[in-house]
């Protein structure tokens, strides 16, 4: 547990947490075979691993019904102090819900920039069948399927495109005529048509020099001159 909390604070996401956990074959605390957003959500919500106790957070509203309600004022709430020995402190727990809350503000939808991209929703992973989603990365925005993406190789071995050879493949397609684009293995790209006709294109994987950014070769310049500075230093 006390290990969630440090990734979490760490920067790392609900999803990269589970991720982590599951390729490392981590045990869930009831024994099930895979750690899922929810459960670690849970886990950095939960008070009681403080050593403190919230009692009465929820009652029943009758002894008929026996409907649980969540407790909004109408019942007293005890807090017990010290009920048992902490798993975190205090101040990490704090830490975290204030976390929890700044990552809230960030992403809440109202306040994101919402993008729409024509070609979302039509691209589809020939491996998996799930969709293909807009990624940027440090050599720029490329498409890749969302369990790749979420779950790695191991659950789909889909390729990744980048954009501007996209964008070449779908020049002159009316995308208006398809019901979708369907990425197969080989660098395979099948345009399905409404007619139920289908166009495959292939594409080329881009060598390493091609994917380098601006920046990265300016770096890769600055180290190689750096290696020839020592090497004379280190001869003189």
């Amino acid at each position: 547990m006390r290990r969630i909390y440090e990734m979490y604070l760490s920067g790392k996401g609900l999803q990269a947490i589970s991720n982590e956990l599951n390729r490392e074959g981590v045990s869930t605390r009831f024994g099930l075979s895979a750690w899922h957003i929810v459960s670690i959500q849970r886990i950095l919500r939960n008070y009681t691993y403080t050593g403190n106790l919230i009692l009465q957070k929820t009652f029943r509203e009758n002894h008929l019904t026996k409907k649980k309600v969540i407790n909004e004022g109408q019942r007293p709430i005890y807090r017990v102090n010290n009920a048992h020995e902490p798993i975190i402190s205090m101040e990490t727990f704090e830490a975290v819900q204030e976390e929890i809350r700044r990552r809230g503000e960030k992403y809440r939808p109202d306040k994101r920039e919402r993008k729409s991209y024509p070609l979302s929703g039509l691209i589809v992973c020939g491996c998996c069948g799930d969709r293909y989603r807009r990624k940027t990365t440090h050599t720029g925005p490329i498409w890749v399927c969302k369990t790749y993406n979420t779950l790695g190789k191991s659950k789909c071995p889909s390729k990744a495109i980048p954009e501007p050879v996209l964008e070449e493949l779908v020049t002159g397609i009316a995308l208006d005529d398809l019901t979708a684009l369907r990425v197969e293995p080989g660098n395979r790209l099948v345009f399905c048509h409404k007619d139920g006709t289908e166009i495959v294109k292939q594409w080329k994987d881009r060598s390493r020099a091609e994917s380098w950014t601006p920046e990265m070769k300016a770096a890769a310049s600055m180290r190689t001159k750096q290696i020839r500075e020592a090497k004379r230093n280190g001869n003189s």
